[in-house]
Parts: C-alpha cells; structure tokens; sequence
C-alpha cells in the first residue's frame, strides 16, 4: 500500500499530461505541438515533463496505447454482441471521448507517411483489424475502411454522425448484386455524368521559369506527402530543389500559396482520368479503372491522404480546401445514384446522398489501408465488390 501512494502523484501528472496532448493535438495536430506547449497547458516545466515521456513521439504513442487498451477492454466485454450492434455502439462510445475522433482522424491519414512515428503502430493496428472477429462473427474488412472515412469526413462534412451512419450502413438491403461490366439498361440512354472542369495550370513565363516552378511543385509534392504540410518548410523545398527560399516565395508567393498549387496540381491530374462525358455506369467503370491506375502513382496517393488527415484541424490552411472538396464529391456521387436509381438500376429504397457518403468513405479508408500495406489491400477490387453489391441482378 505505501508503494501505491507513493507512485500515485506520479501517475496522476502521468494522465495530466495524456490529457493535455490530446487537446493539443485534436485542435492543432500532431505537426503542430510543441513539447513545450503541452507542458505549459498542463502547468508544468518542460524539465518536469521530459520526466515522464522522453519525446512527443513515446508522448504520442502511449495516448494512442492509453484509448486503443480501453477500446479493446470495452470490445472484450461486448463479446456477446453481434458486429451489426457492437461497431456502431463503439463508434457512439468513442465519440464521446473527448478528442479520440479528431486524433484519430487525423492520425489515419497523418501517419500513412512512412516517416512518422505513429506509422508502424498504425500499421499493425490494420493488420490486426483484417482479421478482427467479434465472438462468433467475421468483422467486415470494407466496414473497417467506412468507419475511418467516415470519422475523417465528420470533421469536414457538418451533420455527419459516424454511429448514425454505421447503423445505417449495416442495414442497408443485401442481395444478390449485379455485374458492373454488364451493358447499361434502355433507360440509362441520355443520362450522362459531366466532365468536370479541372484548374487552369498555370503557363505564363518563359519556359525557364515554366520549369523551376513545376520543379517546385514535385519537390513540394513529395515533401508534403513524406512528412506533411506542418513539418515541411520552404527551406526543405528549396534544398530538394537546389534553390533558395527566396525564388521559391518569388513563384508562390508563401507556403499556403504552394501548398493551394500542389493540391490544384493534384485535382488536375485526377480530373483527367474522365476526359468526355459518360453515362452513369460506364462513369463508374471509369472510377475504378482510376482507383487501379492510383497504384502506379504513389506519390499522389499520399499527398492526398497526409493532407487530408492532417488538415482536420481547423487551423489548416487547407481545412477550407478539403470542406469544399469532400462536400463536391458526396454531392458529385449522389447525382450518379440518383440517375442509376432513376433507370432502376439501384433500389428505390436506397439513399442516394447516403450512398455517395459511403461510396467516398470505403475509398478514402481503402486507400490509407493501401499505403500501410499496398500487397494486402486490393483498392480497385473492394469498390468494384461494393458497387456490384449496390447494383440490382
């Protein structure tokens, strides 16, 4: 007994300082946080807190070692439960953790750069993940991959309720499914899904110019993707392109002003995938065809999903950014639906807006499974899989 009330102050600041990192890092993200700044909000010396973790990094991995522990207490517990009601009581209960949805949002994509410190804790936590079981029930691998989309999409997408949309999701009405290379049916005839106008790149110049600045922009590209926005500055850039910080505030102006150049730059190389106008289903061929197309760049792959974690925070500059864009796509895919179920291809029981909301989760969730371990997530085959499980025979 003396031992314990000796050691219990300890521990005590110990959960103290837990606690003052989570904050930290659900408001600011991970990149943003200073050892220092969390030890001021917790009231302490920098010195005093070196005594408890030795870098934000052993800080970091035991916040995540702290939720996923009582996580899996509270799934033991639960054994008794079907996945169709333990997932989604889950996703209720770690909503009301206080920043356990931020964090881990952010850590999802944030953490797929192989430079970070939380990348192989993440890495095997998905490879337990794929073969999770809840008592006698398999856990569905995609399912795994909605929620993570989903928990990201909530921090952009006002209105999203993650549990909400897990029950919802399990269920959705099962059936046989169709074949996505089947032909379209008579209705489908004078439907069509517009090409979406991509960004203007930028052209002006000589030639010489023209060049340093895409130069810039791969080096950019490849920085963001590696380490993310926050720990990469413009003296990181100009030394990975051979230049100085100078000529690079000449083309750009400022990091935000780059940073707003590399994901136009982004936009632009996926929007030509789909250069002429489609019906829906070929659309959707098309969409997958890209998604297998994704493995041979990368680098693009990354950029997207680094940023899109990390920019969860409200202070991001590419917060606005990724808000747009996720409100453009669950919109974008809801127009398909709704003209796949008017040609009765879908279930007149099915929810348009609700599907694109999954639609964009499964792919954002595959993708990110993908860059913790491209040979045991097959991108393409998973979304091919779900729309055929949402077509009608």
């Amino acid at each position: 007994m003396p031992e314990v009330r000796r050691y219990a102050p300890g521990l005590a600041r110990r959960e103290e300082l837990l606690d003052a990192a989570r904050d930290l890092f659900a408001a600011e993200g991970f990149s943003g946080v200073s050892l220092r700044g969390i030890a001021a909000k917790a009231g302490i010396s920098h010195a005093s807190l070196l005594r408890y973790f030795a870098s934000k990094d052993e800080l970091l991995l035991a916040l995540l070692t702290r939720w996923e522990d009582a996580n899996q207490d509270w799934y033991d517990a639960h054994a008794d439960l079907p996945p169709w009601v333990a997932v989604p009581a889950l996703a209720r209960r770690n909503a009301e953790v206080t920043g356990y949805v931020e964090l881990f949002a952010a850590l999802t994509g944030d953490a797929a750069s192989a430079g970070h410190p939380a990348h192989e804790h993440m890495r095997r936590r998905y490879e337990q993940l794929r073969s999770l079981s809840h008592g006698e029930h398999a856990v569905d691998s995609a399912l795994i991959a909605v929620w993570d989309g989903l928990q990201i999409m909530s921090l952009y997408l006002d209105g999203l309720d993650v549990p909400s949309e897990l029950d919802a999701y399990y269920a959705r009405p099962q059936g046989p499914g169709g074949d996505l290379a089947a032909p379209a049916p008579a209705a489908e005839a004078g439907m069509v899904v517009a090409v979406q106008d991509g960004p203007v790149a930028e052209e002006s110049g000589y030639a010489p110019g023209r060049e340093r600045r895409a130069k810039i922009l791969d080096s950019a590209t490849e920085l963001f993707a590696e380490r993310g926005f926050s720990s990469t500055s413009l003296s990181d850039i100009a030394s990975r392109v051979g230049s100085s910080k100078s000529t690079l505030l000449h083309h750009f102006g400022s990091k935000d002003a780059l940073l707003t150049a590399v994901l136009t730059r982004r936009d632009e190389r996926v929007n030509d995938r789909i250069r002429e106008p489609l019906a829906p289903r070929a659309f959707l061929r098309e969409v997958v065809a890209g998604a297998r197309g994704d493995s041979a760049r990368p680098g693009l792959v990354e950029l997207y999903t680094v940023l899109s974690g990390e920019a969860t925070a409200l202070a991001h500059p590419a917060h606005g950014y990724f808000k747009r864009r996720f409100a453009w796509v669950t919109a974008h895919f809801a127009s398909v639906f709704a003209m796949l179920q008017a040609s009765g291809q879908i279930g007149a029981d099915r929810d348009p807006r609700r599907e694109a909301a999954w639609f964009t989760a499964l792919w954002d969730g595959l993708q990110v499974q993908w860059l913790y371990d491209p040979a045991s997530v097959d991108v393409d085959a998973e979304l091919k899989s779900h729309l055929e499980r949402l077509l009608l025979p």
